[in-house]
């Protein structure tokens, strides 16, 4: 156990880490990206939901 232990400490130096600039610009790319898919996905459905309200009433 302590010998993997051990090799994961290792492993963990050799890691590069992010700086706060990078996670902060990563960050607001998922959340722009979110958000603008998120409303492209809601408008579609609002059109279907038009259209299929449309093709009911005649």
């Amino acid at each position: 156990m302590f010998k993997y232990l051990r090799s994961v400490n290792e492993e963990m130096k050799k890691v590069t880490w992010l700086t706060a600039d990078e996670t902060q610009r990563d960050t607001s790319y998922v959340v722009l990206s979110a958000l603008f898919f998120s409303a492209f996905l809601g408008g579609i459905g609002w059109v279907f939901r038009g259209f299929i309200l449309w093709l009911m009433s005649h």
